[in-house]
């Protein structure tokens, strides 16, 4: 991989966007996270983490684990949904209460944290699926749509596909149509490969980059 090819696939995200990035549970899910942050500094932009249930601190762990310089990540700021972890510059917690999300009080939390356009990986949003009712995830994936179009993110949602794909309810689908762009994360003989499988820019569609 090198930076070009990463950089014509990411640069072409558009604030407003929400961008569904899909890897399979036997792909280096952790390796994402790492690239989205590196992106987002070189091109000096504001990076936001929402964390879901303890899924930061994991990743980080395995980057380390791994090798990767994270150096700066703790330093990131966070909002977390649920769990107990405080990793990273926490600057909001929502609890996940009977199963549900204020969505407003996240709003008011973003609105402090808004420097310019924000690049907003969410983390762990497919642990979601495996905790809440079919009506409260409908309402989830209505609020997430509620969102596209804010113009002071773009908001990338790494999620395992295995799970996802697991939920009945055709959940995952109705992500994928609400989504304006679809990355997918998986092994090839070549490597681990980022495709694009969704996007509204023709030239990129079926575009592959190895990562690793």
């Amino acid at each position: 991989m090198t930076s070009d090819e990463l950089d014509e696939i990411l640069s072409l995200l558009k604030p407003g966007e929400t961008v569904l990035v899909e890897y399979t549970q036997d792909s280096p899910s952790e390796l994402l996270l790492w690239l989205l942050v590196g992106w987002a500094k070189a091109n000096d932009r504001a990076i936001l983490i929402d964390d879901v249930l303890d899924t930061f601190p994991e990743v980080l762990a395995r980057l380390e684990v791994l090798g990767f310089d994270v150096s700066g990540f703790e330093e990131l700021p966070v909002v977390k949904i649920g769990g107990s972890r405080n990793v990273g510059n926490v600057i909001g917690t929502i609890d996940v209460d009977r199963h549900s999300i204020d969505f407003r009080y996240y709003e008011r939390i973003y609105s402090k944290a808004t420097d310019g356009v924000m690049v907003n990986p969410v983390l762990g949003f497919h642990k979601l699926f495996m905790v809440l009712t079919e009506r409260e995830l409908f309402r989830l994936i209505r609020n997430v749509a509620s969102s596209v179009g804010k113009r002071d993110r773009i908001a990338l949602y790494l999620v395992n596909s295995d799970v996802i794909a697991s939920k009945s309810g055709g959940f995952g689908a109705l992500f994928r149509e609400i989504a304006t762009t679809v990355l997918a994360l998986y092994p090839t003989e070549s490597g681990y490969v980022l495709g694009v499988v969704k996007t509204s820019r023709r030239e990129l569609l079926g575009k592959e980059v190895v990562i690793l």
